[in-house]
């Protein structure tokens, strides 16, 4: 790859990895549902600015308006609220290695709905190494046990599921839509989905104005959110989907690392291990996924 692939390969790393880092801060004075309304109200505002710029166009067709709108739910609302409300029990960097099984469940469900994703043995194999790593980071008995000691990670393996029946469902049914328009309606839907939420939960999304809550929401909006879109579909377009999957297995190290440097938290033996499992069978599956030869589409979302 070229050094220009690598610097936005590992720059969307970065600013997804951040969004682990910026809810565990955040959580220490704010409510999980109040973060998610913000970071996707702001992200939607800046991205409502961008495709104005672009001299872009929102979809006229009321199924793709109408799909867009429930992915806002599905993709983006549930599984953003699932990941923070998850982050209060366990670590950011446990959070990303469970939230990797996004790429595995999305291929079992896409294997069953296109021909062109089959799966090969090598394919089922790194399924089956990716999650075996993320049952060994959770540890076997706390995934086989339903309990409030175990609600964090619930709560990931919730969101992953959401992500991948979202993606699966958006390559099937939505069709020729610009894939910064989608996110930008999705957004949308997502601000308006979390409004109620939040009322419902939370009350008013009010947060204590200090300087690191305000600069830790505009850095999950504008970074976490807008820019990790719009670097994700370059990354997609130029370098194809093989290489745009190694997200997958750069964005837990990079988590716990910050985890470790910034909020002193330990990476434990068990992630560890795990991780290197998850690492395989990303690398496993991304064989053979295709290059770079079209315009990429919402149908090939999977941003977190």
């Amino acid at each position: 790859m070229s050094v220009f692939i690598w610097g936005l390969l590992l720059l969307l790393c970065f600013v997804w990895s951040l969004s682990f880092l910026l809810a565990e801060i955040l959580l220490e004075s704010v409510r999980p549902f109040t973060i998610v309304f913000n970071r996707v109200f702001f992200a939607s505002i800046v991205m409502v600015i961008l495709i104005k710029l672009l001299g872009k166009r929102f979809p006229d067709k009321r199924k793709n308006l109408f799909l867009l709108f429930l992915l806002g739910l599905t993709n983006n609302a549930i599984p953003f609220s699932a990941i923070v409300y998850g982050q209060q029990f366990i670590t950011g960097g446990l959070a990303s290695i469970i939230n990797t099984n996004t790429a595995f469940f999305t291929l079992i469900l896409s294997s069953l709905m296109f021909v062109d994703e089959r799966l090969t043995m090598v394919r089922l194999l790194g399924i089956v190494l990716g999650i075996t790593g993320v049952v060994i980071a959770i540890g076997p008995s706390e995934l086989l046990s339903l309990s409030m000691d175990n609600l964090g990670q619930q709560c990931i393996i919730l969101a992953t599921i959401c992500y991948a029946i979202s993606t699966t469902m958006a390559r099937k049914f939505i069709k020729g839509v610009d894939p910064l328009v989608s996110v930008t309606v999705m957004l949308l839907s997502s601000a308006f989905w979390m409004g109620l939420i939040v009322l419902y939960m939370e009350g008013l999304p009010l947060f204590t104005p200090s300087a690191v809550n305000i600069v830790s929401i505009g850095l999950l909006a504008v970074l976490s959110t807008s820019l990790a879109y719009i670097l994700y579909f370059m990354l997609l377009e130029r370098a194809g989907a093989g290489t745009t999957t190694l997200v997958t297995v750069l964005i837990p190290p990079f988590a716990m690392i910050m985890d470790a440097i910034i909020l002193k938290e330990t990476i434990t033996s068990p992630q560890m291990a795990g991780f290197v499992f998850v690492a395989v069978g990303v690398v496993m599956v991304a064989r053979g996924l295709p290059k770079a030869d079209h315009e990429p589409t919402i149908n090939e979302n999977n941003i977190r």
